[in-house]
């Protein structure tokens, strides 16, 4: 990012990359449990479950991608090793179940992956709204996708799942 562009982030760039970190670290835990989960899965339901959560596993890495360019751009580091992601996640950025042949049960863990993402982005957009329209336009895009993903699950479900916070 330029000079005119760091001077309008100014001292918000910290915290805004703070968060872009967090999503980035989500967004590799959710690629590589939905890519597992797709990849074993079975059960009666699980062939439409597993084109779903195989397209939600490209999207994570998609997204993954973007952010760790963002924080690039304001000049933050990327998370070096991939053992340090769990450092840097939430605090659960997704819990699988023990059985992955569960299909309700996987589908309630996307579901609170969903949520964990509604929330962190939720946050990216406030820290970054007035301070940094590039990636308040990312957050809003990517809030939009998880919460369209959100009700997409819970339709899989025929359940909200009020258990699952995101939390």
């Amino acid at each position: 990012m330029g000079q005119l562009g760091k001077k309008r982030v100014g001292t918000a760039a910290r915290a805004i990359t703070a968060v872009l970190r967090r999503a980035y670290a989500d967004e590799w835990f959710a690629h590589y449990n939905y890519q597992l989960v797709a990849n074993t899965l079975r059960g009666h339901r699980s062939p439409a479950t597993i084109a779903v959560l195989a397209e939600k596993s490209r999207r994570a890495f998609d997204r993954s991608n973007r952010l760790i360019a963002r924080v690039l751009e304001l000049g933050g580091q990327p998370i070096r090793k991939m053992g340090d992601l769990a450092d840097v996640a939430s605090d659960k950025p997704f819990r699988l179940p023990d059985r992955l042949d569960d299909v309700d049960a996987v589908l309630k863990a996307v579901l609170d992956a969903e949520r964990t993402s509604i929330r962190t982005y939720g946050e990216l957009a406030t820290v970054s709204a007035d301070k940094d329209v590039v990636t308040h336009a990312l957050a809003v895009e990517f809030l939009t996708a998880a919460t369209a993903g959100e009700e997409n699950i819970e339709r899989l479900l025929g359940d909200a799942a009020p258990g699952m916070t995101g939390r």
